[in-house]
């Protein structure tokens, strides 16, 4: 059983004494230590809540940006194509035109090569027709002004022919 001597008494007063001198020398400090740590904590959690607001800024302004040079891009290969076909019309533009021009100078040289050899062959008929007609006549033709009136009445045949007008 309990004995409530003096045994008692002393150790309930040094257990006073104890939870005393504990409670100012250990409890003060643990609980300031206590009050330190949950300050850090929260100002930890604080700053991360600052840092992950930063964050997300930073991360929706770069998204923005990426968006922007996105669009920015495509602006500029829709440019670069408008340049392109625009650049290919007027090549393509200048190739018909060199080749109209072309086309314009040989239907010209043929012209002229044609006519040079219409005007060969008209001189080689009235040249063979006058040495034709002075074998028959038995009389010499040939001269110069008979030749030309050859010439020019053979030419004359010639423009009159359907094969001229299809030239």
């Amino acid at each position: 059983m309990l004995d409530f001597g003096v045994t008692f008494l002393i150790t309930l007063v040094n257990i006073t004494i104890l939870y005393v001198v504990l409670k100012k020398l250990l409890w003060k400090p643990m609980q300031k230590f206590m009050d330190a740590r949950t300050r850090k904590v929260k100002e930890e959690l604080d700053g991360a809540a600052t840092a992950r607001s930063v964050a997300e800024e930073l991360k929706k302004r770069y998204e923005d940006l990426l968006a922007e040079a996105e669009k920015e891009a495509e602006a500029i290969l829709k440019e670069a194509e408008g340049r392109g076909r625009d650049e290919y019309k007027r090549i393509v533009g200048l190739a018909e035109a060199d080749a109209a021009q072309i086309r314009h100078r040989a239907e010209e040289r043929a012209d002229f090569e044609l006519r040079r050899a219409q005007d060969e062959l008209a001189g080689e008929v009235a040249r063979l027709a006058i040495a034709a007609a002075s074998k028959v006549t038995g009389r010499a033709m040939g001269a110069q002004e008979d030749l030309s009136e050859a010439e020019a009445f053979i030419r004359g045949l010639g423009a009159r022919s359907p094969e001229a007008g299809r030239a």
